[in-house]
């Protein structure tokens, strides 16, 4: 995981520059969207979509449903445009990542072999998922979108996650093996040293 930086409100003015949507619906597309490398929680989205509406980048309309809750769906403005074209323009802050399982191989001396296996293994197939999901993801850009002018800049963004999974998996296959060598030589013992002969 990586440290959030103050994009929570871009994000939205970023979905909403696409098409109209509800919170609800800004969740759901930034699930299926950016979800490999961003995410934004309904206790952030709707405080953003208040702030965003009160400094007139977004404006929301009600739709009302025939026995189901009102639907308020929100849409940008030009001057939310604008704000989203200057957040573009300025280059991203360095993030400093935050790997809990990279923590505990660092430190993995203090704790035996087999441990670090089973986070890695469990790493992996975790990662293989994500992998998967990702692959078909870009398929369907492919497939449904692929006229879209936007479709490019979303595989690019796709790409990345998935040369991002697949070097992630080719360290846990070296780290296993590195793994099982050091628990394979615990096993064995103590090597005796080989004495040293006098010279003649």
């Amino acid at each position: 995981m990586t440290k959030r930086s103050g994009a929570s409100a871009e994000i939205l003015l970023g979905l909403l520059a696409m098409e109209p949507m509800s919170g609800y619906d800004l969740a759901q597309s930034i699930r299926a969207s950016v979800g490999h490398f961003w995410n934004e929680s309904y206790g952030q989205i709707y405080p953003n979509l208040r702030k965003l509406a009160q400094n007139g980048l977004v404006k929301s309309r009600t739709e009302r449903l025939a026995g189901k809750p009102d639907r308020h769906v929100h849409s940008i403005t030009a001057k939310g445009r604008q704000r989203l074209r200057e957040w573009l323009a300025v280059p991203p802050h360095p993030e400093t990542p935050r790997n809990e399982l990279l923590l505990k191989v660092f430190l993995g001396e203090q704790t035996e072999p087999e441990v670090l296996v089973v986070h890695i293994e469990s790493m992996v197939q975790n990662e293989r998922a994500s992998l998967k999901k990702l692959e078909a993801t870009a398929q369907e850009i492919i497939a449904a979108h692929g006229e879209q002018p936007a479709a490019p800049y979303w595989l690019m963004a796709v790409r990345f996650g998935q040369l991002e999974l697949q070097a992630h998996l080719r360290w846990a296959e070296e780290s296993l093996k590195s793994l099982r060598r050091i628990a394979a030589q615990r096993a064995a013992g103590p090597q005796p040293r080989r004495r040293k002969h006098a010279d003649k």
